[in-house]
């Protein structure tokens, strides 16, 4: 059946300003645009945009789909404003079993201006609580929890990880980077049933919030590979499109799945760094507001170099997590040594601190930035303490790397930050602390649509609309400007030509 679209403001994105009247969509993919009344006779059908506007699908291009889902799930920590609030809420949820982990507190918005510690939550003994920073770079176990994995103050650092301790040499709880693990690791597994319902309500939640698809990586958390892949693959049929990053420790092993025309499987993903809210995000200079400390190394040189190497014998790129601009340098190092094949591009997550030198390498290079534009309100004001005033020409300069050129995408970093992208290109165009780095809607619109289209060698099928594209929209009630962003809403959200949400008080 021929499915005509029209009597709204459709945007196909390959430009500024470029609209068309109607498209017509068979099969799941866009055959023609042009004049309703020249394509009203070929089609079957009529669905009317009643005046709305149409934009290519948003994706997200940085999301932890699983975790997303049980961000829904379960208490967050991330509203919450003193340590007082979350140890009275704990105690309520905490019951008889042997774990209890949620997460999202954020020390720079608790009145105490701390890291929470174990001696926060040791008044609960008979259960191990583990409460994961809103960074997921940093978790803070209560004793009954480190004592159920064998941590004790003699327990050596692993590579690429710290173990917290306080003045006294006593552990305080908090675990960093790769050092989580050694608690993480004794958290019973979740079965392949749980996984389909968390996959199940976090596809039902984006896709209210105008999402047609996103990048997660998901695969090296939950045990096995085939646990998590095997639920995806019972509950992603059809109506969402998921691009499954592979994480390193599962990267060669995950060869030769196969792929639906709704999931599908991308890079390398690896981590370099940690986060800047928790201070291991790894700079070349040190902190500001902590002299000594310059973040953390995830892997050894000697690793990092073999990781890239795996990948190339697979001719495959790499999807690699750098925050500050040291790591950024490490890996360009990498790249330049062993290019990545011909028509890819590795992607550069993050990228939150740059310098003049490694832009211009970086200029130089296949590789397309995957920013989170919603990190600036979160991050700001607490950040320019961590930088200091001289490290914010190339901080979060998402206008800047545009202007120079580079291909970028959009995404939340959910459950870390809120799965909307109405707030992230309202944070990319109404950008309170950096005026100078503001987008245009346009720009940040094209963050979620060809710009994810890019991130995974896509921009010939998706993010656009014209003849031959995939049929995936997100259908808002307004035309975007820079003052209705935040004011909009999702009206439908249609997936190869059909239509996946529809809000309920609709009237289109």
């Amino acid at each position: 059946m021929k499915t005509l679209w029209a009597d709204g403001k459709i945007f196909t994105m390959e430009a500024e300003g470029n609209f068309v009247e109607a498209i017509l969509v068979e099969d799941g993919t866009i055959i023609n645009t042009g004049l309703k009344n020249d394509l009203l006779p070929l089609a079957d059908h009529l669905e009317s945009l009643n005046g709305c506007a149409m934009y290519p699908g948003f994706v997200d291009s940085h999301i932890h789909l699983i975790g997303h889902g049980e961000k829904l799930s379960y208490l967050d920590l991330s509203t919450f404003s003193s340590i007082k609030q979350i140890k009275e809420t704990i105690a309520t949820y905490v019951t008889n079993e042997e774990w209890y982990m949620t997460e999202g507190w954020d020390d720079n918005k608790l009145d105490e201006g701390r890291a929470l510690t174990c001696s926060d939550l040791d008044f609960i003994t008979e259960t191990a609580v583990v409460l994961k920073r809103v960074c997921r770079h940093v978790l803070v176990a209560n004793t009954t929890a480190m004592n159920l994995a064998g941590i004790s103050k003699d327990t050596p650092n692993p590579i690429g990880g710290v173990i917290g301790k306080d003045e006294n040499g006593e552990l305080n709880g908090l675990f960093y980077d790769e050092a989580q693990r050694l608690i993480t690791e004794h958290i019973p597994l979740p079965t392949t049933e749980y996984l389909k319902k968390i996959i199940a309500s976090s596809i039902e939640d984006l896709k209210s919030n105008g999402f047609t698809g996103v990048h997660s990586e998901d695969m090296s958390y939950y045990g096995h590979y085939k646990v998590p892949l095997q639920a995806y693959r019972e509950v992603v049929k059809n109506g969402f499109r998921v691009h499954l990053l592979r994480h390193h420790d599962v990267f060669e092993q995950m060869q030769g799945e196969e792929t639906t025309p709704f999931i599908e499987f991308g890079a390398m993903k690896i981590f370099v760094d940690g986060s800047l809210g928790g201070r291991t995000a790894l700079l070349s200079e040190d902190y500001s507001d902590e002299p000594g400390e310059r973040g953390i190394e995830v892997h050894s040189p000697e690793k990092l170099e073999n990781l890239v190497k795996l990948a190339r014998s697979y001719n495959e790129n790499i999807a690699v997590h750098v925050i500050g601009d040291q790591a950024v340098e490490k890996v360009l190092d990498l790249i330049e040594k062993y290019p990545v094949a011909e028509g890819k591009k590795d992607r550069l997550i993050h990228v939150n601190v740059l310098r003049a030198d490694l832009i211009e390498r970086m200029k130089k290079l296949p590789v397309i930035l995957d920013l989170q534009p919603i990190f600036v309100a979160s991050d700001f004001p607490w950040v320019k303490e961590r930088l200091g005033a001289s490290r914010l020409d190339w901080a979060y300069a998402w206008k800047s790397l545009l202007n120079d050129g580079f291909d970028c995408s959009g995404g939340s970093d959910s459950p870390i930050e809120l799965a909307d992208p109405l707030l992230g290109i309202d944070a990319a165009v109404n950008n309170f602390y950096l005026p100078e780095q503001e987008l245009t809607v346009f720009d940040a619109v094209s963050l979620y649509t060809s710009g994810s289209a890019k991130a995974i060698g896509r921009e010939h099928k998706r993010g656009l609309i014209l003849p031959g594209y995939d049929a995936d929209f997100t259908i808002l009630n307004n035309v975007l400007d820079k003052t209705n962003i935040l004011s909009s809403s999702v009206e439908k959200t249609v997936v190869a030509g059909e239509i996946v949400y529809k809000k309920k008080s609709e009237t289109i």
